[in-house]
């Protein structure tokens, strides 16, 4: 991966091995021996991403001090130019949210073309689908089930199609997703993220029984990743329940769902209320077009019983219908690693001193496996999976993954000591931890 090409080395092939080092060296006018020098005068760069992800192309080319430059982006098919108006040294940034996975390649243009240009990767948006069935179907009739598709982290929603099958393969229907970010819908609710798109999943079953199902994702293009839900199992038989209750399968201690309650066929709206192990109310809400929803608070993990109380509108219809479910544990945040090439790995509570002038490639994992991405603030930056110390003084470096169905995000702030060559540093340092707030940025990511 190209970290950095400026215009005093465009012609020189790409950096491999020990390159890479004097190099770098090179242009932040250090020696082979690591003395300190002056800082890189011009550059852009950005850190390797995620779609939907939004992050920041920094710009230094003090050059253009003061006035509006543009930065042009490319990948594939892909191009277009996005400007910024540079402060008095020179600096500036550029809010990007990409859109497409793949190879970018993000260069300086007309009078900031002496700041070069880097090539970075974009990555694939990780998703996890939810079905929801309830737990009495109608044979013979058509029965609506909800299917919903989750981007994590980010802001744009999953697109593509979402398809109800059978545990033999045999798909029952298929529908266009929807998009319910930015709403308050029920699906938003039970994703507890910011991108969600919903499917309403219509279903006539013909045979009675107890009928596995799942919900498979299939996005509309190479930005996000496909998914599987896990299966559910209603019940199906020729009479017409007057109300059931339907869930999500996977419920975590602690974590918001939403839990609905279902009319049958011809049975009036009205209102229902919803209890836990029969003695608990959790809330009531009106029924519309069949549907009542409610927010809940999870118990402690282990088995519990969900129960729904239906009143109509209408004199003379009223019902009950009940759930047993098992509550797994507290759903976590994605725990994340960061090591720095042929290094250990980092420690939130432990110091990490880098050298001002000195680049280090950086490799995040996640207990998830989802992509690991890296954010840089105070005297350093990343541009790819390099960081780069700019200056001395304190350096937060923030790990980020999406996470997954079992996982919540998670996110990890590393705060490095950039310290001049020449100095001292204790070979064993003990550190205080430092708890670090996020910022905006990462708030945004993560969602609230």
């Amino acid at each position: 991966m190209t970290f950095l090409m400026t215009s005093r080395f465009r012609a020189q092939r790409p950096f491999i091995g020990a390159a890479v080092t004097l190099s770098l060296l090179s242009i932040f006018g250090l020696g082979a021996s690591g003395g300190a020098g002056e800082a890189i005068s011009s550059y852009i760069a950005t850190p390797n991403g995620m779609v939907g992800v939004p992050q920041t192309i920094t710009i230094a080319a003090p050059i253009a001090a003061g006035r509006t430059v543009t930065v042009g982006l490319l990948s594939g098919p892909a191009a277009f130019t996005t400007q910024a108006t540079l402060g008095a040294g020179g600096e500036g940034s550029i809010a990007w949210t990409p859109t497409a996975a793949g190879t970018w390649t993000i260069s300086g243009l007309g009078s900031i073309m002496t700041a070069g240009s880097t090539t970075i990767t974009i990555a694939s948006m990780p998703t996890y689908t939810v079905l929801l069935a309830q737990n009495h179907l109608q044979q013979g009739v058509s029965n609506n089930l909800l299917g919903v598709v989750v981007a994590p982290i980010g802001v744009l929603p999953p697109m593509g199609t979402l398809a109800l099958s059978t545990s033999t393969g045999n798909t029952i229907t298929s529908a266009t997703l929807v998009s319910t970010t930015g709403t308050a819908s029920t699906s938003s609710v039970i994703a507890g993220a910011t991108a969600t798109s919903t499917s309403v999943l219509p279903w006539t079953p013909t045979s009675s029984g107890d009928i596995p199902i799942k919900a498979t994702y299939t996005p509309s293009s190479g930005g996000q990743l496909a998914s599987v839900s896990a299966y559910s199992e209603p019940n199906t038989t020729t009479a017409n329940a007057t109300v059931s209750v339907r869930w999500p399968v996977a419920l975590y201690a602690g974590s918001p769902t939403v839990l609905q309650a279902i009319l049958g066929q011809g049975i009036p709206d009205g209102s229902v209320a919803f209890l836990i192990d029969g003695t608990t109310p959790v809330g009531s809400s009106p029924v519309v077009d069949g549907v009542g929803s409610q927010l809940v608070t999870m118990p402690a993990s282990g088995v519990h019983t969900i129960s729904v109380e239906y009143t109509g509108k209408n004199p003379g219809f009223s019902g009950t219908a009940t759930q047993s479910v098992f509550v797994q544990g507290t759903k976590r945040p994605d725990a994340l690693t960061v090591v720095a090439a042929s290094g250990v790995p980092w420690s939130v509570a432990l110091p990490i001193t880098i050298l001002r002038g000195q680049s280090v490639t950086l490799v995040g994992s996640s207990a998830s496996g989802t992509t690991v991405l890296l954010r840089a603030s105070g005297a350093c930056f990343v541009n790819g999976a390099v960081l780069t110390a700019l200056a001395s003084g304190e350096c937060l470096v923030t790990a980020i993954s999406p996470g997954d169905a079992a996982n919540s995000p998670g996110s990890a702030t590393y705060t490095l000591s950039v310290v001049a060559a020449q100095s001292s540093v204790p070979p064993a340092v003990k550190a205080t931890q430092r708890a670090v707030s996020l910022d905006d940025q990462i708030r945004t990511l993560l969602g609230p």
